[in-house]
């Protein structure tokens, strides 16, 4: 083999330029033309004396990865966009309001949107904060201003709930 004809130090920097490649352990032995386990054994001994290249190069590693997963996320919310003109959020949010729409209009017929939004389950009033259609604490709870623009006017709720 030639690990015996690659001195310790010329091992480590092919290692790290495999790892800067996102290459595996076995890829890299393959590479070298070494066994796996001389570049394990390396690597091993590399993270022992906390090699600061190594950490470097694992860091550098994990950034690509994040870099490359959020570019992905953006070519999949763009198609989106395009395809439906709002965001996945906005989607999101406009689903929400049209399934908790019979709740939301019973508050809005309501004297007391408080009261009627503390007779909600708490599972719904968790779920209604958690897409902000409701909003304040306490006893200031009311629908969002931005969930009432989705709602229908007050005059048009009796008949808004004649069509759901």
């Amino acid at each position: 083999m030639l690990s015996e004809v690659r001195s310790p130090e010329e091992r480590r920097l092919m290692i790290l330029r495999g790892i800067d490649q996102d290459l595996t352990s076995l890829e890299i032995a393959t590479e070298m033309g070494v066994n796996r386990w001389i570049v394990m054994k390396d690597l091993r001994a590399m993270k022992y004396n906390r090699d600061p290249e190594l950490k470097q190069a694992y860091l550098d590693q994990v950034t690509r990865a994040l870099v490359n997963r959020r570019s992905l996320t953006n070519v999949r919310d763009e198609k989106f966009h395009l395809m439906t003109g709002m965001t996945f959020q906005e989607k999101n949010f406009e689903n929400m309001v049209n399934f908790y729409k019979p709740e939301l209009v019973k508050i809005l017929e309501s004297e007391n949107e408080y009261i009627a939004i503390m007779d909600l389950a708490k599972s719904v009033q968790r779920v209604l904060a958690h897409n902000e259609i409701i909003t304040g604490r306490k006893y200031r709870r009311q629908i969002s201003l931005k969930a009432r623009g989705y709602l229908p006017k007050i005059g048009n709720i009796r008949s808004a709930l004649m069509i759901v």
